[in-house]
């Protein structure tokens, strides 16, 4: 299907106003409270291809996106140490639809629509949109039925967006408010859903309604309430809590480009799930650790649903000033890699018709994803990929 791409002179994020989240956040409401121990860290197989090489050297140079760290100190709760409970048994639909064997392509949906109405996303649209994801990924023909397929009513599911302090652009609240009422629809409670990022200040800067312990959907950040007891490369960190005290993963980030690792999106989000980012972001750190962090038990054995928003498509540049070309679209996958992999081909196009070069993206994005395919978190080959492109109305 025909893609659609409008470049945007705005440095202007849009959205809805508070009020209107706030609406759109009544009544819809969620919370966790389980243990996972960590185990053992998965074996390596051999990387593929890259799914994309640059063919001309980079003419540009990004310049690398400033760490900035909230301007007030959140409030921190001491951690609880949270009881163990086993993840709930597999769905044995759920088996059939997430297909594990070797032959079967990773498929990815990207579906793009007009869901910008004016400087607000239409909530209608968005529906439609995750609605025709939904069924094209699962091969269900009733949205409802395939959530349902997807998550347990007795599951609590945390969902990860992006609310790095010092953007302009993040996860859109619309498009996370209407992922929670699908999961209502389908059986899961709203008290057993939580929306979470790195610190509660910075989710209530991107226009979260925050909500830590009332009825409906519950909303805050990690807070520093975080566990040990896994290592990346040679390092000792801590997982949130919040994802820890869940069952299910609903990986929801923006698609950013960035200074070190080419792109941010469904692998980089999860750089807001752990203690020491910071740690991880130079060289073959980044290129290692990235895909490693993914593969370690509370990431990978939890992911249950990778949705990318790409309803604006974000560059950074000197200074730490964001802009962003209006994507109206989203990817939805089981497969991290082949998600991202399909993400850079996205901002790689949408910059060339803005006029800008994406070859150091590229460079930098290719390492990763080959890692991440070498630790079996899925693949960067397309001929193992089933993209699937949708143009709604």
């Amino acid at each position: 299907m025909t893609q659609r791409y409008k470049h945007s002179n705005s440095t202007s994020p849009r959205g809805v106003s508070r009020r209107d989240f706030l609406v759109l956040a009544a009544g819809l409401l969620a919370g966790c409270t389980s243990t996972q121990q960590p185990d053992a860290a998965p074996t390596t197989k051999p990387t593929t291809e890259p799914i994309i090489k640059p063919t001309a050297e980079p003419t540009i140079k990004p310049t690398t996106e400033p760490t900035i760290k909230p301007t007030t100190e959140p409030t921190i709760e001491p951690t609880i140490e949270p009881t163990t409970t086993p993840l709930p048994t597999m769905i044995p639909r759920r088996q059939e639809i997430i297909k594990t064997h070797p032959d079967a392509p990773s498929k990815v949906v990207h579906t793009h629509a007009g869901v910008w109405d004016g400087e607000t996303l239409a909530p209608g649209a968005l529906r439609q949109m995750l609605d025709a994801s939904i069924t094209a990924l699962t091969g269900l023909n009733d949205a409802t039925t395939a959530w349902a397929a997807l998550f347990a009513p007795d599951e609590r599911i945390a969902i990860k967006v992006n609310t790095i302090a010092g953007s302009r652009f993040w996860t859109h609240v619309p498009l996370v408010m209407a992922v929670t009422e699908c999961l209502q629809e389908a059986g899961v409670p709203a008290e057993q859903i939580v929306i979470f990022d790195r610190y509660t200040i910075e989710m209530e800067d991107a226009g979260y309604p925050i909500n830590k312990d009332g009825p409906g959907v519950r909303c805050h950040g990690t807070d520093r309430s975080e566990t040990p007891g896994w290592q990346l490369l040679d390092t000792d960190i801590k997982f949130s809590d919040v994802l820890l005290n869940c069952n299910a993963l609903i990986n929801m980030p923006i698609l950013k480009q960035h200074g070190m690792s080419g792109i941010s999106f469904a692998m980089k989000n999860h750089y807001g799930t752990f203690d020491r980012p910071s740690s991880f972001h130079v060289g073959d750190r980044i290129n290692r650790g990235l895909a490693e962090l993914n593969a370690l038990p509370p990431i990978k054995e939890r992911t249950r649903l990778i949705i990318g928003d790409a309803l604006n498509i974000v560059r950074t540049g000197g200074g730490g000033w964001y802009s962003a070309e209006t994507g109206d679209s989203i990817l939805m996958s089981f497969d991290p890699v082949a998600h991202d992999a399909t993400g850079l081909q996205l901002l790689s196009k949408v910059w060339a018709f803005a006029g800008y070069n994406p070859d150091v993206a590229i460079q930098r994005a290719t390492p990763w994803l080959e890692n991440g395919a070498a630790l079996g978190l899925g693949t960067n080959d397309p001929a193992n990929m089933e993209l699937i492109e949708q143009t709604l109305g």
